[in-house]
């Protein structure tokens, strides 16, 4: 039998919280693209393809995608968590991440936002709901066009496999990466 201890509250969403981190990319009115990681997101249908993000309501972030209604979702490789640690650590408001940081990047053909060059993939995003959460918005979405390195997928993300390696957050500043296997009971 195991031998089972309670932790607090404050770090039971740790329990179920390592999916893999995205970086969220968006533009404010003016055209200013901005992007930053995303550990809550989820899909929450398939046909059509919908999901929810949850961002804080005071990043920049959440400011563009609310004015803007689309966005897109990045999967970072495995080779850009420093990316993902560095969009993290400071605000769209105060620097131009993609020109400061050096992100070479592209933009969508759905959705005007850019995504970085090396993700695994990304889903072009049209915002269908905000959803008040208080101090974060839940932003349910559907997906307009979904895309994905040829060599990271083959009928689901080929995790096990170098292209497909995507960053999982545990907490604080600390990741996971998948392994080397994939269990099929």
């Amino acid at each position: 039998m195991k031998s089972y201890v309670e932790i607090g509250l404050e770090s039971a969403t740790l329990l179920v919280n390592h999916g893999p981190v995205v970086l969220v990319s968006s533009r404010d009115e003016r055209g200013s693209y901005d992007i930053a990681p995303v550990a809550w997101n989820c899909p929450v249908g398939k046909n059509p393809p919908r999901l929810i993000i949850v961002v804080g309501k005071k990043h920049k972030t959440c400011e563009n995608i609310t004015a803007t209604g689309e966005f897109t979702i990045c999967v970072p490789h495995v080779s850009q968590a420093e990316m993902v640690r560095e969009t993290g650590s400071v605000s769209g408001r105060e620097i131009d991440k993609f020109d400061s940081m050096n992100i070479e990047a592209f933009t969508g053909s759905s959705v005007d936002a850019m995504i970085p060059e090396g993700c695994i993939g990304y889903l072009e995003c049209k915002v269908e709901k905000i959803i008040d959460g208080g101090h974060v918005d839940i932003i349910a979405a559907k997906a307009l066009r979904a895309v994905v390195d040829k060599e990271a997928f083959e009928g689901r993300l080929l995790v096990e496999k170098e292209a497909g390696k995507t960053i999982h957050h545990l907490g604080d500043k600390i990741f996971a990466v998948p392994a080397d296997e994939v269990l099929d009971t």
